[in-house]
């Protein structure tokens, strides 16, 4: 399918790394099917990923790796 973005290039299946913060957490989610076009970097998930992303967050799953982030504030 055409990217809804740009419209230049078609989407791919793609594997992806999606990140998201909930409060103060950052929540990092590996390997999560999306479709993404090549040429603007779009992302779309459908309806039944979101919903699996969502009761992964929510039912607090055992993380299988925990991994150190830095955090930098932005200043002028």
């Amino acid at each position: 399918m055409r990217c809804d973005v740009c419209g230049r290039a078609e989407r791919e299946h793609r594997l992806i790394r999606y990140n998201f913060s909930q409060g103060d957490r950052l929540v990092v989610v590996d390997h999560v099917p999306a479709e993404v076009c090549p040429n603007c970097g779009e992302v779309s998930l459908r309806p039944d990923v979101v919903e699996r992303l969502q009761d992964t967050v929510w039912q607090r799953r055992t993380p299988v790796r925990l991994i150190e982030t830095p955090i930098y504030e932005f200043s002028l």
